[in-house]
């Protein structure tokens, strides 16, 4: 059933109505009901609705017509586009001078088929019911009014049917508050309004409905939010799990870095003991020794350190960092591996670029696995240079642009599009799992990443993040 709610026109109903009303009017004068239904029809017209109001005694169709014509100035031409027909009740209820309920509602349902299909925002209708004799069709026209409920409940429709309360006793009011959603009463200038206890229990249905939505949807937020924090969990498992098995893969180019600072260390510890031991003992030359073995013992320190960040299960930071700098650091790390693969490696870091806001572990391992790919695409080219170029710049938002380039022998046309899927890989034995964490990663710092195809051989991996 639609709840679209329209204006009435009647204030005692707040102005609001929703389609599917079936409502009644309980009027003591003339001027009671013709106030009542112009501003009823002034409304519908004003909202591109068709208009049909059933007229009776003690109303002509001329003089409905004029009422209604001094509130709508240009009522004329809504008659003659067929927006709003003034019929008579005689004509509408009484063909052939009796009272047919079926006949009657079949009538109104084509009327309403016909009006849809010309496509009117809906239809609304009201009809006096002076005509009615309590003797010979009260019961059959009670009959009526309750099955109407059936026959709107599920439409864009609204009735509203007028009784005189001057030619209705406690019997015939009892009957027309049963078969109607809601009555009105105006008396003495005054209105009242009278809920049935069907809508009562519809209000009721809905409020409780109402209610048992909002819980659910509180329940099925709070659903969501433990699945996304899952789903967070998760992905930070598997960025942790795939860090240690890149770093797993670069152990002894890794081993290499490490050894480095500490042969270094001890080398010039022993350098420092020489001197100090010479006669007579050559103590600058001691000094400057051992303030290469801090250096070296600094620069392990360091190795360790990044080794340890990357390794580490954390979870994500958001600080303010310098892009270059991370790159840098990955570089070093990743040393020993791109000489192994006869890699050459430039960098052309642009100065001045903007510092961005982001977990520089989960940074760092975008760029570790660009770096990685790009090596191992390489170490199938037979001929030809092995050249890594990694890159930055400004994007054209402001923030900044990575790029990692090889001169590897290309990806195939189809791979473009697949390349940051999970579990698609172009290396064999690969999981596919590599690229799309980096994916991942990017667009949750709210960068994005794609591949594209270099000026010469080889491939371009790109991503940008905003700055912070």
């Amino acid at each position: 059933m639609t709840t679209e709610m329209r204006k009435a026109g009647i204030d005692v109903v707040g102005d609001m109505v929703a389609w599917g009303a079936h409502f009644c009017l309980f009027y003591e004068t003339r001027e009671d009901l013709l106030d009542t239904l112009i501003e009823f029809f002034k409304s519908g017209l004003g909202r591109e609705e068709y208009c049909l109001w059933v007229v009776a005694a003690p109303f002509t169709i001329e003089e409905a017509t004029a009422a209604l014509k001094a509130a709508v100035p240009d009522l004329g031409r809504h008659l003659a586009d067929s927006r709003m027909e003034i019929g008579s009740a005689s004509d509408w209820f009484l063909q052939g001078g009796t009272f047919d309920g079926k006949r009657v509602t079949d009538a109104l349902y084509e009327k309403f088929a016909r009006v849809s299909a010309k496509g009117y925002a809906g239809m609304r209708a009201s009809a006096d019911t002076t005509w009615l004799s309590k003797k010979d069709f009260w019961r059959h026209f009670c009959d009526y009014e309750d099955g109407l409920n059936e026959v709107i409940g599920n439409q864009s429709l609204a009735l509203l049917c007028t009784y005189p309360l001057a030619t209705c006793g406690a019997h015939e009011i009892l009957d027309v508050v049963r078969t109607h959603q809601f009555v009105l009463a105006r008396r003495h200038g005054n209105w009242d309004i009278v809920e049935t206890a069907a809508l009562k229990r519809a209000k009721a249905e809905i409020k409780g409905l109402n209610e048992e939505l909002e819980q659910r949807v509180v329940e099925r937020t709070n659903q969501l939010m433990l699945a996304s924090e899952a789903l967070r969990e998760a992905q930070t498992q598997l960025a942790h799990v795939n860090r240690v098995a890149t770093m797993g893969e670069l152990s002894a180019s890794i081993a290499h870095e490490v050894m480095q600072p500490i042969a270094a260390t001890v080398t010039n510890a022993g350098a420092a003991l020489r001197w100090l031991n010479a006669q007579p003992p050559n103590l600058e030359r001691a000094r400057e020794a051992l303030g290469n073995t801090v250096k070296a013992g600094n620069r392990a320190t360091d190795v360790i350190g990044r080794i340890r960040a990357l390794i580490k299960k954390a979870p994500p930071l958001k600080d303010t960092l310098e892009i270059n700098g991370a790159i840098l650091e990955v570089i070093a790390l990743t040393r020993g591996e791109i000489l192994k693969n006869g890699v050459s490696v430039q960098t052309q870091l642009a100065e001045g670029l903007p510092l961005i806001q982001g977990d520089r572990v989960q940074l760092q391992q975008v760029i570790l696995n660009l770096i990685i790919n790009a090596v191992e695409a390489m170490s199938e080219v037979s001929e030809g240079a092995r050249e890594l170029l990694i890159s930055t710049g400004k994007d054209a938002s402001g923030g900044v642009l990575v790029a990692v380039r090889d001169s590897g022998p290309g990806l195939k046309p189809e791979s473009f599009d697949r390349l940051f899927d999970a579990f698609y890989t172009t290396k064999p034995g690969g999981m596919g799992m590599g690229l799309s964490i980096c994916r991942s990663i990017v667009e949750a710092h709210g960068g994005r990443i794609w591949a594209s195809r270099s000026a010469g051989p080889g491939t371009a991996l790109q991503f940008t993040l905003p700055m912070g």
